[in-house]
């Protein structure tokens, strides 16, 4: 008996981790027009952002004809050989390139006609967009800080939203986890999920058959 009853236990939790995956599935796929408009517009802030860097580009070469060595040519951006700030624009350029890839896969994956009911196809999707949205953070606090003075206010600012940039998402990463470890446990531990209770039918009244039939006539 005891065997049996922990198969059921096994059984009813694998049934529950499937319902789960179905209704991330369902959510998914409800929600496919609003993953497209978002990541249609991280994909053009992540494009404009490399195409119209902070600080303009150059206008015109302001180069001598014989200096073979200046990098001040026309069309290029200001702050790409600048040795102060050549780490922020660094971090701004890698930042913008990986959130407009994670945007355009995103969007690429949904317009294809792939099942978002599948567990890979999900977690891929997630993912793109986890990363299209910390990536396009980052390129904000990169261009921030390349157009910005040694202004107190303004790093305080910056150092603010660095921080919440940084706490906000383990919060959420530690959430999900301690939820699936949750759920490991209860599958380990062949715990019966928990079901509602559904409210008790009420039944028509019957009324009985001597009743029905009326009193019996007397002899």
């Amino acid at each position: 008996m005891e065997i049996n009853g922990g198969e059921d236990r096994y059984e009813e939790s694998s049934e529950w981790f499937v319902k789960y995956l179905n209704r991330q599935g369902d959510w998914l796929e409800k929600t496919r027009g609003n993953l497209m408009v978002a990541a249609t517009v991280i994909a053009g802030m992540s494009f404009q952002v490399m195409v119209s860097p902070p600080g303009g580009v150059w206008e015109s070469d302001n180069c001598s004809s014989g200096d073979r060595n200046c990098k001040a040519k026309a069309g290029t951006s200001v702050f790409e050989h600048e040795s102060s700030k050549r780490g922020l624009y660094l971090g701004m350029v890698i930042s913008s390139t990986i959130s407009f890839s994670a945007s355009m896969s995103l969007i690429l994956l949904v317009i294809s006609g792939l099942r978002l009911r599948n567990q890979m196809i999900m977690a891929i999707l997630v993912t793109f967009m986890v990363v299209a949205v910390l990536c396009i953070s980052a390129a904000f606090f990169f261009a921030v800080a390349l157009v910005q003075s040694d202004d107190q206010i303004i790093k305080y600012i910056l150092t603010i939203y660095l921080g919440f940039w940084i706490v906000f998402p383990v919060i959420i990463l530690v959430s999900q986890l301690v939820r699936f470890l949750g759920w490991l446990i209860c599958y380990i531990c062949c715990c019966p999920p928990r079901r509602r209770r559904s409210p008790p039918r009420l039944l028509p009244f019957v009324p009985s058959t001597a009743a029905a039939i009326g009193p019996s006539p007397a002899h």
